[in-house]
């Protein structure tokens, strides 16, 4: 629903926030269901650790007759590894990329439980935005839901929330503030103010570090939204290496070396070094 978005160019949108937890302000978003009553309500992130209650959500949109759509792109492998709540049986439309936590291909999916709906999603989807379907990506998405229905996929996704665990806590030990403080999914906000650093720098020192991540907005972040005053971190990359909680916990004191010692060239070619030696241990396709 942001300005910015088409979604907040064509229709009118109320947002929810957080509450003083910086968990989902259920209550507020109770509130204003009924205050404005809307045709739709939408749950879902791109940046929050925590576990949403989509129950919540599907009794406040059937008190209102609104429809319910969750957005689960960012969660979506952990819903088919069963080790995050799922959306499905209570949300009317679920959307999802297929790319992200899924490791499928980049793509996406819709899912929905009324025919009518998905009557008119086809119609509005195509011809109106979608050209030609390719063929190697559908047989990608194949692949990848049938790696989603596998035991080691499963056991995959529970590597990812213990790896996710073991880097917010190296972090937390160091010093560094997780948003809502804790992660219980696959990714974390950093809040880096207390470095005197943007996420912008942040990104940009890291990178050089050879440490990928992104900039990304805290709750009430003081910065311009190209600036920010966060970092996004996630642990399915990692994961897929082969990375384990001890190495995951290695690359959080990594990153708050380079955190500690932004602008020390010394810090970063040791970094640097030492993020070698472990993807040299652990190889992408070497699996």
């Amino acid at each position: 629903g942001m300005a910015l978005n088409m979604s907040g160019k064509w229709f009118k949108v109320v947002s929810y926030g957080l509450n003083d937890k910086e968990e989902i302000d259920y209550e507020q978003m109770e509130r204003l269901a009924h205050e404005h009553r809307p045709k739709m309500i939408i749950a879902g992130a791109s940046a929050y650790a925590l576990k949403i209650d989509w129950a919540r959500f599907a009794k406040v949109a059937k008190e209102i007759g609104a429809l319910f759509l969750v957005d689960m792109a960012h969660y979506s492998g952990l819903i088919a590894g069963g080790v995050y709540p799922n959306p499905v049986p209570f949300a009317d439309v679920v959307t999802s990329t297929t790319h992200k936590s899924l490791r499928g291909p980049r793509g996406g999916i819709i899912l929905m439980n009324d025919e009518e709906v998905a009557k008119k999603i086809n119609s509005a989807v195509f011809p109106g935005m979608q050209g030609g379907p390719l063929m190697h990506v559908i047989a990608a998405k194949a692949v990848a839901f049938k790696e989603a229905l596998t035991p080691e996929f499963k056991a995959y996704q529970q590597q990812v929330l213990k790896n996710a665990d073991a880097l917010a806590k190296a972090l937390i030990e160091r010093g560094l503030r997780i948003v809502s403080g804790r992660t219980e999914s696959h990714v974390m906000l950093v809040d880096l103010r207390s470095k005197k650093l943007t996420g912008k720098e942040a990104e940009a020192v890291l990178g050089s570090a050879h440490i990928t991540c992104n900039k990304n907005g805290i709750p009430n972040d003081p910065e311009k939204p190209f600036v920010t005053s966060g970092i996004r971190l996630g642990s399915p990359a990692m994961t897929t290496r082969g990375f384990k909680e001890a190495e995951a916990a290695k690359v959080g004191h990594l990153i708050a070396d380079v955190l500690d010692n932004p602008h020390d060239a010394a810090t970063i070619e040791r970094v640097k070094a030492e993020v070698k030696q472990l993807t040299d241990a652990h190889p992408v396709y070497a699996r």
